[in-house]
């Protein structure tokens, strides 16, 4: 049985989308390979399941946002995490659920799979159709009932655990107004650098250098000669004849087809994949009104930036160019059937509902011969130029291969000129000569005195490189560093002065003076926020998330903070001058809404903790060295 095929697919299936089959199907959790990477009151987890729920995770981010998201993002995402936390309560669900003896009839199946839009033809159930895609995708008839009954299965023990959750009209009041109050802030900053008058002693210095010695550490640096077998200096030598450039070229043919592509804008409004039937027409609602809007003649892009809940909001919803393979299947069915300047009705996918503007449609096409014929024979050149510089640095590579080899003579042998670099530290070279300068230092400080390297492609071409000197890295004597270490002083004492100054303002403050009086004693002027959101930036202050949170803590009773901050620009003393709560009028306009997230999330963290419980009275054991 193949059971890690997850609720979400389901529901995808739910909203007509076909091409989900591709993620389904993948062998059952105990199959495949032996390994076993989790073990879940007895169920083994394989690592082949793993890696495949993995994998159609990852996929399943890339679709969605496209060129939004990249490798490293995906890192912070911890995506193995999550793949394999889906597995774990999958399972732990169905063991739940077969607990509580949670069964669902043959009919209610029966009924659910002839529901699905991707099963019928002109709105009616078609039994050779559904095989026919299901065939399409090596999914048996069976395997599909079971994977769509455990779905149903869940759901039901889902709605056991959530249905009764629901967030309040005094809770919803709550948060926003937590969430839209906005307060006005009179401060004052203390910078380090106004502070001019500050000098040390040599004695000091020598103190402040000996406590931070460290500090001034050199970093190890190496000379190195090296030769550089450039491939442009070898394409006069490539020969390209035209039945060369023919057979590249049919050899190669889909090399010179270009897909059909579109560019697109889109809006999205954020959905769970397993959200209820409230909260999905909730969210249609919301983006029915955006699409009247945007069919009304209101700029496509100025409404994304206002409603989208997706990463390409400030780009004002702008994809950029792609394929149809890019994108989950309902979203490229929609954007690949419309034409420039249209906008689509609201469409349905796993990530939520989408409004999409296409802005241009690029039609498939093959390039001819004769049209790419130019372009074959530049990279036929430029493919044998470097074989043949790769030849020559092999060459002169295994006369390099004796003891005591010097580069320098082996490059004389075979009339190669030699160069040789500055010392240079492990952050790299700054020069134009050397294509990728970072490889090249990393290399370069792999290597032992005189020792030379194999042969080395840093994108532009073959090298050999010999290390030639080498400085080890040590701490300097003060007066190599003495300048320095006055800067660092001088800059530390200015920011204690800053501290201290603050401080005293405070103080001062709490001790009943004004702001006006306080600021003849000291050089900065009282100054002005104007109001803000807590989730917005402090105007004139910038992100200081340490100063938001301790000002909206502050009230009517209390306009003091505790405690001064450190700040990206120096230090901060803050005071309340006004709040101002959001009107009964908005909070009418958005009751409906907030009730209802406030709802998903309240099911959500009620589903989470539940699971969590429910691990935690099992035996879950997972074997980190093959997830990580």
């Amino acid at each position: 049985m193949r059971k890690q095929a997850s609720s979400w697919i389901i529901k995808v299936l739910l909203f007509a989308i076909v091409a989900v089959f591709i993620f389904w199907g993948v062998g059952s959790f105990n199959a495949g390979r032996d390994t076993k990477v989790a073990d879940v009151n007895g169920e083994i987890v394989s690592y082949d399941a793993y890696r495949e729920a993995y994998d159609r995770l990852r996929e399943q981010y890339r679709s969605a946002y496209g060129g939004a998201i990249n490798d490293e993002m995906l890192k912070s995402m911890q995506l193995e995490e999550q793949a394999l936390n889906q597995i774990i309560h999958r399972i732990l669900m169905l063991q739940e659920a077969s607990r509580l003896d949670i069964q669902v009839a043959d009919q209610s199946i029966d009924k659910a799979i002839q529901e699905i839009p991707a099963f019928q033809n002109n709105g009616v159930f078609d039994e050779a159709r559904a095989e026919m895609l299901l065939s399409q995708n090596r999914l048996s008839v069976a395997d599909f009932r079971n994977n769509f009954r455990e779905d149903l299965i869940i759901d039901k023990l889902r709605a056991l655990v959530v249905d009764g959750v629901v967030a309040n009209e005094h809770e919803a009041k709550e948060w926003f107004e937590w969430y839209n109050a906005e307060i006005d802030l009179n401060y004052m900053l203390f910078q380090g650098d106004h502070y001019k008058d500050i000098d040390t002693t040599d004695e000091e210095i020598a103190a402040h250098f000996k406590t931070n010695e460290t500090d001034y550490r050199t970093e190890p640096q190496v000379k190195v000669s090296y030769l550089f077998f450039d491939p442009m200096a070898y394409r006069s030598q490539v020969e390209v004849p035209q039945e060369k450039i023919a057979e590249y070229y049919y050899d190669n043919i889909d090399e010179f087809k270009s897909e059909k592509t579109v560019e697109a804008r889109h809006i999205l409004l954020k959905l769970d994949a397993d959200a209820d039937a409230q909260t999905v027409a909730a969210k249609e609602q919301e983006a029915r009104k955006i699409y009247e809007l945007a069919k009304s003649g209101k700029a496509f892009d100025a409404l994304a930036k206002q409603y989208s809940e997706g990463p390409t909001r400030e780009k004002g919803g702008y994809l950029g160019e792609f394929k149809k393979e890019a994108m989950v299947k309902p979203f490229a069915d929609k954007a690949f059937g419309m034409t420039p300047g249209e906008i689509s009705e609201p469409v349905r996918t796993n990530f939520g509902w989408h409004i999409i503007k296409v802005e241009n449609v690029k039609e498939a096409n093959i390039q001819t011969l004769e049209a790419a014929a130019d372009g074959i024979r530049e990279k036929l050149i430029d493919t044998g130029a470097r074989t043949l510089a790769l030849q020559k640095a092999e060459k002169v590579y295994d006369a390099t291969l004796f003891e005591g080899a010097d580069l320098a003579d082996v490059a004389q042998q075979n009339q190669v000129p030699v160069r040789t670099t500055e010392f240079f530290t492990p952050q790299g070279l700054n020069t134009p000569e050397i294509g990728a300068p970072r490889l090249f230092a990393e290399k370069a400080f792999t290597l032992q005195k005189m020792g030379i390297s194999d042969i080395q492609d840093f994108n532009d071409g073959y090298y050999l490189l010999q290390v030639i000197d080498r400085i080890e890295a040590a701490i300097p004597s003060l007066d190599k560093v003495k300048n320095d270490v006055r800067v660092d002083l001088i800059r530390k004492k200015q920011n204690e002065r800053a501290k201290a100054d603050a401080q005293a303002c405070l103080d001062a403050l709490k001790a009943g003076k004004s702001l006006d009086e306080i600021a003849a004693q000291f050089e900065p002027k009282p100054l002005q926020t104007g109001f803000f959101k807590r989730a917005g930036s402090i105007p004139e202050i910038g992100y200081e998330q340490g100063i938001s949170e301790a000002a909206f803590a502050l009230g009517s009773d209390k306009t003091l903070p505790d405690q001064i901050f450190e700040g990206a620009k120096g230090w901060y003393v803050i005071q309340l001058k006004e709040r101002r709560p959001p009107s009964e009028e908005g909070f009418n306009k958005e009751k409906s809404a907030i009730v209802s997230r406030l709802t998903e999330q309240k099911k959500q963290t009620t589903l989470q903790q539940w699971l969590a419980d429910l691990r935690a009275h099992g035996t879950v054991e997972v074997n980190y060295d093959l997830v990580r």
